[in-house]
């Protein structure tokens, strides 16, 4: 069976998350660091792991200074692009 090409929606997701995993790992800082920091049960990051989509704002904000997202980082994870 031929594989399926990724809708608009499913690689959005999939950049949001790899470009939020790709920082952590090299700040070496673990969804249990960043659960405490966002005031989160770490179950809630979790989920919002695989629906990136649910994080808040509020997240967000807290995120890109713990993890010093590039604005070329905040730009995939908003426009859900790579290169952007």
């Amino acid at each position: 069976m031929p594989k399926l090409k990724l809708s608009d929606f499913e690689q959005k997701k999939l950049i949001a998350r790899t470009t939020i995993r790709k920082r952590m790992e090299l700040k070496q800082i673990r969804s249990k660091e960043i659960a405490k920091r966002l005031n989160r049960p770490e179950n809630t990051i979790k989920y919002r792991w695989q629906h990136p989509e649910t994080f808040r704002l509020e997240d967000l904000w807290i995120m890109v200074s713990a993890l010093g997202l590039s604005d070329q980082e905040i730009l995939q994870i908003v426009r859900g692009k790579e290169n952007v």
